[in-house]
């Protein structure tokens, strides 16, 4: 039987998320426990919640999606403080995270998603990044906006659930393997359900080289967050990227978001609608799920179109052989000058012994010499 570490709670929920998260996560937590308390018999707390969604669950009752709608129409007449509605949907969305950690996932009819949808029509116009405007920001990008851009673009995450990822969702991985790498699954907070996002080429090298840095910083902790930054600072490094670079974006307006709707375009292209919604957390039915193997093959097919650094990104097979080959002509081409140094170094050595024994052999006809002359010398005298 498998030994793991009790992670269940309010407590192990919020260890998931960066620090701006679990402040907006806490008051939204604290705010239905006092709906419940309020309208429900009893005392509540996390663990009451998890059992009485458990036996939700198993009934088929599915009574938790209706209070969830009761405490977001509560919170409008909330006596205390006036929430806007955006405010109001963050605190919802609060909690059908906190159950989807619990893999107790609160999921919506249409019928009910229609009652908390309702939108303004946008008072914006957004632009919508194409393939060459990224590649120019990302030539002029520093490691920490290349990881935000590059991997941003292949994971197509929202933004509250792209600055919650923690180191440890790509460190678990191989991210020397072949593109596209999966991460895994990753619950979303707005819709409460599991993405399966991958990694393409851009985004493998721009991971690895923010993670290098956090280490050489001392920042490196599989525990921690990728980025210790809130939402809204994602959509300012994208600004200012693109003015940085010259992308002309017009009246138009430029968010984080758009990076999410970049990869949306381009899957939607080329994979079934409940496939490509189940790599970036979108909610299918229940029957449309299939295994990640099945996602990765329609991403390889997507990464030509959202791929910047095609020409050293995706190498073709023959191209790597051809490579490979030759890496392996010059290591062997390196060895045979290794062995010719080895034999040309003792033959110098020889040679550097046997001049060495010259010299003593000069030295001593010289001595010689000068003993024959001296003693020819005396000779001479005595004659």
């Amino acid at each position: 039987m498998l030994t793991v570490e009790n992670r269940v709670g309010k407590a192990a929920w919020l260890n998931g998320f960066a620090k701006n998260s679990i402040k907006v996560y806490k008051i939204g937590y604290g705010l239905f426990i006092e709906f419940m308390n309020e309208t429900e018999e009893g005392e509540w707390d996390d663990q009451r919640l998890l059992r009485e969604r458990e036996e939700d669950l198993k009934k088929r009752t599915y009574a938790f999606e209706h209070k969830l709608i009761e405490f977001y129409n509560w919170l409008k007449d909330y006596e205390k403080q006036d929430f806007s509605d955006n405010t109001r949907k963050s605190y919802l969305r609060s909690i059908r995270s906190f159950f989807a950690f619990h893999r107790l996932d609160v999921k919506f009819t249409q019928q009910q998603k229609a009652k908390i949808s309702k939108k303004p029509k946008p008072k914006r116009k957004y632009y919508d990044l194409t393939l060459e405007d990224l590649k120019k920001m990302a030539s002029v990008s520093k490691p920490k906006e290349r990881y935000i851009l590059l991997v941003g673009k292949e994971l197509g995450l929202r933004a509250s659930d792209f600055v919650n990822l923690k180191q440890g969702t790509f460190i678990a991985h191989d991210l020397d393997a072949e593109p596209p790498i999966s991460l895994g699954e990753i619950y979303t907070i707005k819709e409460g359900v599991t993405a399966k996002p991958f990694l393409g080429f851009d985004g493998q090298e721009a991971a690895k080289q923010w993670l290098t840095i956090l280490k050489s910083e001392g920042q490196y902790d599989p525990e921690k967050p990728m980025l210790e930054i809130g939402e809204n600072e994602l959509t300012e490094i994208l600004k200012r990227l693109t003015k940085r670079a010259g992308v002309i974006t017009g009246n138009e307006s430029v968010r984080f978001h758009q990076l999410r709707v970049f990869l949306i375009t381009r899957l939607a292209q080329i994979m079934e609608t409940n496939r490509w919604k189940q790599i970036v957390g979108k909610e299918v039915s229940e029957g449309a799920y299939v295994k990640a193997f099945q996602l990765r093959e329609g991403y390889s097919k997507v990464l030509p179109l959202v791929t910047i650094n095609t020409s050293t990104g995706m190498p073709q097979k023959e191209e790597l052989e051809k490579l490979e080959n030759a890496f392996i002509t010059q290591n062997k081409e390196l060895e045979s000058y290794k062995v010719t140094a080895k034999i040309l170094t003792k033959k110098v050595d020889k040679l550097e012994n046997a001049f060495d024994a010259m010299k003593q052999i000069m030295v001593v006809l010289q001595k010689t010499i000068e003993h024959l002359s001296e003693e020819l010398g005396k000779a001479k005298r005595k004659a």
